[in-house]
């Protein structure tokens, strides 16, 4: 006779808004969402089917049949991201009402009452904690001996493996999530890190993923570069990129001795040239050496330099953020940036006090919003002016000509230094802004991929989209879920929904809160 035992069925999704309003997915997206891969390592691999999902390579999960499956789903995502783990939640309670909803990532930490009345069981701490959550649900034996990232369950192919080889970050900048959180610094054994290189394909690049992977732990930075030296020379990757903040150039060695090790590019989060601005994020790492010649000093070692920029139009006058974009359009020194985008006031964070307690925030403003194209301040400029120019960093065609060029300057500048591929890789950046359709990262120019919904780039009259439309009829008590979460009411003001957790006096929570409970919740260590 069959065993009437039943594996437990886990589904791990990533949720995701896209913010450029596209729901084919991102699958040619770098870098890729790694959540659900690490966190799927909590369950043991043989006593627990597992499944994952990620909205940002696959978009939106819309299969029913995949959400009445699992007996658990775990979700995660970025702040933005929080309505739509409430969409997720919502199908799943019709289709899968045993199954129990778990949820984590950053708007579930700043928002830890409000998410259990949502989610059954909302995770506060590292993710290490869906380890205990795991044992709790269905007993010792789902729990993995040991949490190591599930890469096996990826399922797609990717020139990239992913690596993380360290945790959090020990700078402070004042929009960045971790800042509110205020976790410190820490580093991961060697051991680990070696174990999720060799759990990958051999001979593709490696991109980590850590926050700041030079990080403030300079004798375990140092051991790292030994150990990926030797793997590099034992063929098991072409070659690494990693996030690296400023002070990471201030001494010349870096580049030669990463160069040495398999490094073959670096990012950086460059956000302004300007140095009132960077004074205004707390980035004071970024004053440790002059940005462009930072850059240039890395693709003259052979190094392919991205980075991103930040344009804050509440503190920033329209002519100034303008001419900061001409200047790097015409500076064929430096490449064109990875990303541009709106700085945003992150629940939690000091550049989230610092503008609501100003009055900066739009009323009305909403959370599925602050992705770094829509504005939800208040703009030095008139607001009509202000998403023109938000348009305009999305989409250089109207200066198609001047990026061309400088693109062929810049190509004939580094030629010698850099690779085929390494300059195949910067000239890209530049020809996907210019050439809006050639270069989306989910091609949605071709034959049935779904086309982007318009936009206003104002939180105000942004429409919300299709996917706040159920997929299925729901009871009344659910139908809420596709209610969009207010940050701020019809004053500007922090909004009535998010003052237990945000207000003045709210205190901070820790561990796992589950659904109904009142008070504060079980502490866990770990």
């Amino acid at each position: 006779m069959k065993s009437a035992f039943r594996k437990p069925r886990v589904l791990v999704v990533v949720a995701h808004f896209d913010e450029m309003r596209q729901y084919g997915g991102r699958p040619n997206f770098f870098p890729q969402a790694m959540g659900h891969a690490f966190l799927a390592g909590a369950f043991h691999r043989d006593r627990v089917d597992i499944r994952l999902y990620s909205e940002v390579h696959s978009g939106p999960i819309e299969a029913l049949d995949q959400l009445a499956w699992p007996d658990m789903v775990v979700l995660t995502g970025v702040t933005a991201a929080f309505d739509r783990m409430r969409h997720i939640t919502a199908h799943v309670r019709v289709l899968n009402p045993r199954a129990t909803v778990v949820a984590g990532g950053p708007a579930v930490r700043n928002l830890p009452r409000l998410s259990a009345e949502i989610f059954d069981i909302c995770c506060l701490g590292d993710i290490e904690e869906l380890r205990e959550v795991a044992g709790d649900m269905f007993g010792t034996r789902a729990q993995a001996p040991e949490m190591l990232p599930r890469f096996d369950l990826l399922g797609w192919k990717s020139p990239v493996n992913y690596v993380e080889t360290s945790r959090y970050c020990n700078f402070r900048c004042s929009f960045c999530a971790l800042t509110g959180e205020g976790r410190p610094f820490q580093s991961y054994s060697l051991d680990y890190v070696e174990y999720q290189i060799r759990a990958q394909p051999r001979g593709r690049y490696v991109l980590f993923i850590d926050n700041n992977f030079y990080g403030c732990a300079r004798p375990h930075y140092r051991a790292r570069l030994d150990l990926l030296r030797r793997l590099w020379k034992e063929g098991l990757f072409k070659g690494w990129i990693a996030l690296v903040t400023n002070d990471f150039y201030a001494k010349g060695r870096n580049l030669a001795e990463a160069r040495a090790a398999g490094c073959v590019g670096l990012f950086s989060g460059v956000e302004s040239l300007d140095a009132g601005q960077l004074a205004k994020y707390g980035k004071r790492q970024n004053l440790a050496v002059p940005q462009l010649s930072a850059i240039e000093d890395c693709l003259n070692a052979g190094l392919v330099y991205h980075y991103g920029l930040m344009f804050d139009p509440a503190s920033e006058p329209l002519e100034k953020m303008q001419d900061q974009l001409d200047f790097i359009i015409g500076h064929d020194r430096v490449p064109m940036p990875a990303f541009m985008s709106l700085t945003i006031p992150l629940l939690g964070t000091p550049e989230f006090r610092r503008t609501l307690e100003a009055g900066q925030m739009l009323p009305g403003a909403r959370l599925r919003d602050m992705d770094g194209v829509t504005m939800v301040t208040r703009p030095l400029d008139p607001m009509p002016q202000v998403t023109e120019f938000i348009a305009r960093i999305n989409d250089l065609s109207w200066a198609r000509g001047r990026v061309l060029h400088r693109s062929a300057r810049f190509w004939r500048r580094y030629r010698r230094p850099l690779s085929h591929a390494q300059m195949a890789n910067l000239l890209f950046n530049g020809l996907r802004l210019a050439l809006p359709g050639f270069g989306r990262n989910n091609l949605t120019w071709l034959p049935g991929r779904a086309q982007a919904e318009p936009r206003t780039f104002d939180t105000r009259t942004q429409p919300l989209g299709r996917l706040y439309a159920p997929l299925i009829d729901l009871p009344g008590h659910l139908r809420g879920h596709f209610e969009p979460t207010l940050v701020t009411d019809a004053s500007g003001g922090l909004h009535p929904d998010l003052l237990p957790d945000l207000g003045p006096g709210a205190d901070a929570m820790s561990g796992r809160v589950d659904a109904g409970q009142t008070g504060m919740p079980e502490r866990l260590s770990g």
